[in-house]
């Protein structure tokens, strides 16, 4: 108890010292892998990871830039990065989180780093978005597994939030008519298989770790979690994808109603404000501009019948992974 204390003292201590906000602040979105002998890779053989293009979007609209973070790089290259971005997104996807892979490593990286610099003073919040918000709470509980599962893929729902939802710090500033907006139409777009449930929560217990702010009903009517804020640290999960109605054409099923869109928008433009929080930064804009999402196109791969309508498509050589040049991270 008295560690959590200390701890606690030292997270408010960031929160005071945080009050000049950093006007652009950059976030680091996650790589992950994309599936081998996949219709992306047959058109695209040399590359190897992606970032859903509607992610990146997503923060832009918020005013955030957006640096890549590659898979499968050491912890001196997590460390150099993570100590100059104001803030982490980790992506939906289909990984596996509880095996060995390049999403799972790199995570567990980030994760460590973002308690130790909250731990440091220096703000640093993670905004997970599904599988992202899955792997949060797993990091979290000691890498121990508390999913089960559900039935909730390509679903539309309104949010069933919690009573006390309004004192939380991600909802605590929504306007009226947005949290109509978002109680009373269908603006979330869920994908997953797997989900968390209060009850589980209760049993690990996972609630002195985790806020529950909202629930939802998959297909069977079974409840599960779909938003959470950490108690301690800034560290948000949403179940279900924000980016996809702005921004996501490829299913008839993603709300794009004018209630969807400004739900979505409320989400990025919290998790922007928060990332404004941290006065971190690069050592000149020169290392920054080297480092953006710019420097790389999307590709149109909604065409190739992917879930993506555009994707940033890497290769190992522009990971870093086969080093052809000096990387300015280890």
């Amino acid at each position: 108890m008295r560690k959590i204390a200390i701890s606690l003292l030292i997270f408010i201590g960031s929160l005071l010292s945080a009050s000049t906000d950093t006007e652009s602040p950059v976030v680091g979105i996650l790589t992950q892998e994309l599936r081998p002998n996949g219709l992306i890779m047959r058109h695209f053989p040399d590359k190897t990871s992606f970032i859903a293009a509607s992610y990146v979007k997503y923060l832009e609209g918020g005013g955030a830039r957006v640096v890549p973070i590659w898979i499968g790089r050491n912890h001196s290259y997590y460390k150099n990065l993570m100590y100059k971005i104001n803030g982490v997104l980790l992506p939906g996807g289909s990984n596996w989180f509880n095996q060995s892979n390049g999403y799972a490593e790199a995570g567990e990286h980030i994760m460590q780093l973002a308690v130790e610099l909250n731990h440091k003073g220096r703000y640093m919040p993670v905004w997970g978005i599904c599988l992202g918000m899955e792997f949060l709470i797993y990091m979290m509980a000691n890498n121990k597994e508390h999913r089960v599962d559900c039935n909730a893929k390509n679903m539309i729902l309104p949010i069933e939030f919690r009573e006390d939802y309004k004192s939380s710090r991600l909802f605590g500033t929504i306007s009226y008519d947005v949290a109509v907006a978002m109680t009373t139409e269908n603006v979330t777009s869920h994908w997953h298989r797997f989900c968390y449930t209060e009850q589980d929560f209760r049993n690990n217990p996972l609630t002195q770790i985790w806020r529950v702010l909202s629930v939802n009903h998959d297909w069977h009517g079974s409840e599960f979690i779909s938003t959470v804020e950490h108690v301690m640290y800034p560290f948000y999960g949403v179940q279900f994808h924000p980016e996809k109605p702005q921004f996501e054409f490829h299913k008839s099923s993603i709300p794009h109603t004018a209630a969807a869109i400004v739900s979505s928008q409320f989400f990025a433009d919290f998790f922007v404000s928060e990332a404004r929080k941290s006065n971190q930064s690069f050592a000149n804009e020169s290392e920054l501009a080297m480092m953006l999402i710019y420097n790389y196109k999307p590709e149109y791969t909604g065409i190739l019948k992917s879930i993506y309508t555009q994707q940033y498509l890497f290769s190992n050589v522009e990971m870093g992974l086969e080093v052809r040049h000096a990387h300015p991270f280890g």
